[in-house]
């Protein structure tokens, strides 16, 4: 289908072209550290934490606990470090 056919009716056709360019054209901060700190960043620190304490725990606990307390640990440790880091990266805002 042409542009012209899909545009054909629409009573702001002519508006589309301004709305897209000033769209094209805003300024704005790079996201991709947020995506990362939101997304990456837990799972990350979570799987490294888990294996980590897996081995830590391997001779200190029960074989029948070490699962457990190693899953404890590891989302007590992921969010410390979530909530450690989101308070860093509010501070910055603010000052800047």
């Amino acid at each position: 289908m042409a542009h012209s056919e899909f545009c054909e009716g629409c009573s702001q056709a002519h508006d589309c072209k301004k709305v897209y360019e000033q769209l094209g054209q805003s300024k704005g901060s790079s996201v991709a550290l947020g995506v990362v700190v939101a997304f990456l960043l837990p799972i990350v620190v979570f799987v490294v934490t888990l294996g980590v304490s897996g081995q830590l725990l391997a001779n200190a606990v029960a074989q029948k606990y070490q699962t457990p307390a190693a899953f404890v640990s590891a989302l007590f440790v992921t969010a410390s470090v979530m909530l450690t880091v989101s308070l860093i990266l509010k501070r910055l805002h603010r000052n800047t």
